[in-house]
């Protein structure tokens, strides 16, 4: 199957994200005080672009440990594709299930900081506005995950760079002078 590695690490990635999601909850990092929860973002960021890392490895691996940086940018976008919209599906259902009105607390939470910091109530009209679309079924299903794959062409770009080996005949055509 030629998707094989795109869509088991497209769905470990997001299986990741959900775990680590999960975690966060029982570690009631979602619940009143989000001090610890706004740096859940770099962890999360990490398993995602862990999970593009890998799955170009394993793509390079299983081309005789060749891949052009097309290959493994093609590889990366469809697994932050994959990814994301799962993650985004899982996120739907967290804060509608499983934990529902954790993202206005966690608005509530900020918003007390910024008034904390001097941010009068008539300067938080932007951020609220933020707050309130982010918990909606449609930027949860639709936009954010439109975002991450951004965000992930970005990274797909640098790993696919990284990760490149050209094979011998790619190098040798290259060198060859041109009459």
């Amino acid at each position: 199957m030629r998707w094989r590695t795109e869509i088991k690490f497209g769905v470990l990635t997001a299986a990741g994200l959900a775990a680590w999601t999960l975690l966060a909850w029982k570690l009631g990092w979602h619940d009143l005080d989000f001090t610890n929860a706004q740096h859940g973002k770099k962890i999360a960021g990490g398993v995602f672009a862990l999970g593009l890392w890998l799955a170009v490895r394993e793509r390079r691996a299983r081309q005789d440990g060749w891949v052009n940086f097309g290959e493994g940018f093609q590889t990366g976008v469809i697994v932050c594709a994959i990814a994301a919209f799962l993650n985004g599906a899982f996120l739907a259902l967290y804060s509608r299930v499983l934990n529902p009105g954790w993202l206005q607390r966690a608005w509530e939470w900020q918003k007390a900081g910024l008034i904390a910091a001097g941010a009068k109530e008539s300067e938080l009209g932007r951020p609220e506005a933020i707050a309130n679309a982010s918990q909606r079924i449609e930027f949860q299903m639709l936009l954010d995950p439109i975002g991450k794959v951004m965000v992930g062409m970005i990274l797909a770009t640098a790993i696919a760079a990284l990760l490149r080996r050209k094979r011998p005949e790619e190098t040798e055509a290259e060198a060859r002078p041109v009459d």
